[in-house]
Formats: structure tokens, C-alpha cells, sequence
């Protein structure tokens, strides 16, 4: 579902796409010296797609929603991106 977005340097943790009613659907994590993770997942009325920091899942860098599966590419697409500009951003200021 997610093959044609690029989220080096992170890893697919689980992916899970077959079954998009599930709450674990699919995770990437970037070890890059700063624990950050994407994760997708079902929550009963919405798809939720996170960007996580250090494992604070009360305070998610991003979080955006849908309810149309055909919606969750563009959203962790978007999150990817996102990513890509935190790290290189972090970099940047090392």
C-alpha cells in the first residue's frame, strides 16, 4: 500500500496493510540517534497516522486523520516528508 514512499533512512517495523480494520496497521522507525516513528492505525470511526519522538505518544509531532482508506497514501506521504525535513534539519544543527 505504502511500496512507492521512500522513508529512508527508516525501517518498516510491521506492516499490517492486508488488514486495514486492525489498530496496528503499519510502522516505520528512524533510529537515526533520535528515536522517531510513523504509525498508522484504525481506531474504530477514523484511520490516525503519528509521528512520534521519543516514544511520547501523548505528544505526537503530527497526527492526521481520515475515515476513507483511499485518503491514508497522501497522509503518510506527508509524514514521510516530514520526517525527512526534521532529520535534516537536526543534522543541520549538530
Amino acid at each position: 500500500m505504502f511500496d512507492d514512499i521512500d522513508f529512508s533512512p527508516g525501517i518498516v517495523a510491521y506492516n499490517g496493510t492486508k488488514f486495514l480494520d486492525q489498530e496496528d496497521i503499519f510502522q516505520v522507525r528512524y533510529n537515526d540517534d533520535i528515536n522517531i516513528i510513523i504509525d498508522v492505525g484504525w481506531y474504530r470511526r477514523h484511520f490516525k497516522v503519528v509521528v512520534i519522538k521519543d516514544y511520547d505518544w501523548e505528544k505526537p509531532l503530527i497526527e492526521k486523520r481520515c475515515v476513507e482508506s483511499d485518503k491514508l497514501h497522501a497522509l503518510v506521504q506527508e509524514c514521510s516528508e516530514y520526517v525527512k525535513k526534521y532529520l535534516g534539519n537536526v543534522k543541520k544543527s549538530d
